[in-house]
């Protein structure tokens, strides 16, 4: 089941162009200068469902996993980073609700650029930091007012462990993204194309450590904002199991 979040109003979309703009030093939506025809696709996500997770000695299973997903920002150079491109070819700009428990294709948005070569993506989870802004603000209606929302029940032998996770994959500074840059593979042509997102939330759950969580013998137990738990998720979700970028043509193959 996925949730569309509340697309981004019309000021919204102006702060994040102008963002670009001031990042790239490149006009229209954030892109080089180019004769290269305009391009516009769909993007959908997909979930790689978990099953039963093994962290550890526990096994976990979600009963709700939720994601936000977006802005993204394309660039032909191999970093995606402000620093680095000057070639940004394409954005999506909407954001939108993910469940990571749920298999089947789950609508993200358009994305709008121009043809060409892409190598490398930035993006936020729902939580963005325009120049404009003086703290990391969530997109409505993200997951509780987070990046992420994970809710589960781990089990070792007859210990018992509930669990719910508020993850906030926040960017570092304004005007970047919680994931400044990440190397993808594609060349966008006349041809039509789609762009699927596939996630992984058994690769993040399973690096936490349940045995630190359960160690003072509490039955539920929250990972928040600033504890160890809730930093490992972070990395899992921006450095370590990012997710998995490509473009398939209208009809579905690669």
């Amino acid at each position: 089941m996925n949730d569309r979040l509340a697309a981004p109003t019309m000021n919204d979309r102006l702060a994040a162009r102008s963002a670009l703009l001031l990042l790239l030093a490149a006009p229209a939506i954030g892109c080089a200068e180019t004769s290269q025809p305009e391009v516009s696709y769909d993007a959908h996500a997909e979930a790689a469902l978990p099953g039963a997770i093994a962290a550890g000695a526990w096994t976990v299973a979600l009963e709700e996993a939720s994601v936000a997903f977006g802005p993204v920002y394309f660039c032909a150079a191999s970093g995606g980073a402000a620093t680095l491109c000057d070639a940004a070819v394409a954005e999506m700009l909407s954001i939108a609700r993910v469940d990571l428990l749920d298999p089947a294709p789950q609508p993200l948005g358009r994305v709008h650029g121009f043809e060409g070569e892409i190598r490398s993506a930035s993006f936020d989870y729902g939580v963005h930091w325009f120049l404009t802004e003086a703290s990391p603000a969530p997109a409505p209606g993200a997951p509780g007012g987070h990046s992420a929302l994970l809710r589960g029940r781990a089990t070792r032998g007859a210990e018992v462990l509930d669990f719910v996770a508020e993850v906030d994959a926040l960017p570092q500074n304004p005007g970047q993204n919680a994931v400044p840059s990440v190397g993808v593979t594609a060349r966008v042509g006349a041809e039509p194309v789609r762009l699927v997102v596939r996630f992984d939330v058994g690769a993040w759950i399973t690096r936490v450590d349940f045995d630190a969580l359960a160690a003072d013998g509490a039955a539920e137990v929250a990972i928040a904002p600033g504890s160890r738990a809730h930093n490992v998720l972070v990395k899992a979700m921006t450095a370590q199991d990012l997710p998995e970028l490509r473009w398939i043509d209208a009809a579905g193959a690669p």
